[in-house]
């Protein structure tokens, strides 16, 4: 459970996508599934951890892959990305790949940053489990009851 008390829910993806960690925005594409939220697009709710995988353990790509999500509405944790300062009362908006950022131009307000004064987007990094690239960014306490639904 996040610190709102909310339960994640099960939500299949689209084809080809992979979610690498908690924390992450996700947005809908269209309706074979949802996706990592990008600019300008409404947010639906965080990833709690990795997507599904397969037996081998490796990130499911096919038709039907999960990840557990937050819906919005309470707090909850999600990524910041490189650089963005914070303190409590900062807006929150949406940024290409599942990331939080701190711009407002051509992006969606995610909700109001609610953890300690001075935190700062550290540089993204692996998060270790199969991961090619640095993808993982600083988890920042958002409440995202005021998020942007139009």
């Amino acid at each position: 459970m996040d610190a709102s008390g909310v339960k994640p829910i099960n939500m299949v993806l689209k084809t080809g996508t992979t979610i690498k960690g908690p924390g992450k925005i996700i947005g809908v594409y269209d309706t074979s599934g949802v996706d990592l939220a990008i600019n300008n697009e409404i947010a639906i709710g965080v990833s709690a951890g990795d997507s599904s995988r397969d037996a081998d353990g490796a990130l499911e790509t096919a038709a039907g892959a999960t990840v557990a999500v937050y819906p919005l509405g309470g707090v909850l944790m999600v990524q910041s990305k490189a650089g963005d300062s914070y303190n409590p009362g900062t807006l929150v908006y949406v940024d290409a790949s599942g990331l939080a950022t701190t711009t407002s131009t051509s992006r969606k307000l995610l909700g109001v940053y609610v953890g300690p004064a001075g935190v700062t987007g550290a540089a993204l990094v692996a998060n270790g489990v199969g991961d090619s690239g640095a993808s993982e960014g600083t988890m920042i306490a958002v409440m995202t009851a005021g998020a942007a639904t139009a």
